[in-house]
């Protein structure tokens, strides 16, 4: 005897209606990573806010909860100010974990979750960099996103270096 057939979905490819193992959409896809950096980038944040005050990281630190809030409510600009706040957060913290006198281990540990949290933001930096033409009105182009993309690399290495000079 067959399954029962299902009802076919607006959008469901070829084969809609016959019950079996279902992929996810790309929209599913889609709300299941911007649901994991939104978690993520939250972790990050309250990992970082109770550090010592150094180069702005309390407030970094609630940027990037805003924005990882504004994710997670479906606003598509929240993933621009997720890294963007993750970038100069890694430059605010990391320097607590290796550049301090005498090492504070909580403080270490406060760090690490603090970048590893912050790392799923960084990965998403070429649908950062799209998101970002469209919301300062420019044509969302392929030539736009490169340079946005290329624009956001150099900040994290110059946000990652300056605490070394």
């Amino acid at each position: 005897m067959n399954p029962a057939p299902t009802l076919a979905q607006p959008g469901d490819g070829p084969g809609a209606g016959v019950a079996g193992p279902a992929r996810p959409s790309g929209w599913a896809r889609r709300q299941r990573r911007e649901r994991w950096l939104g978690l993520t980038g939250l972790l990050a944040a309250l990992a970082a806010l109770p550090l010592p005050t150094h180069a702005h990281s309390p407030e970094l630190a609630a940027t990037l909860a805003m924005g990882a809030i504004a994710l997670l409510a479906g606003h598509r600009w929240g993933l621009v100010v997720i890294v963007l706040a993750e970038i100069f957060l890694i430059g605010a913290v990391w320097p607590l974990a290796f550049l301090a006198q005498p090492p504070s281990v909580p403080a270490q540990i406060a760090v690490l979750i603090s970048v590893i949290g912050a790392v799923p933001g960084l990965r998403s930096l070429g649908r950062a960099a799209a998101e970002a033409v469209e919301l300062v009105g420019a044509r969302r182009t392929r030539r736009a996103t490169r340079v946005a993309h290329g624009g956001l690399i150099a900040l994290a290495g110059v946000a990652w270096v300056i605490p070394l000079v």
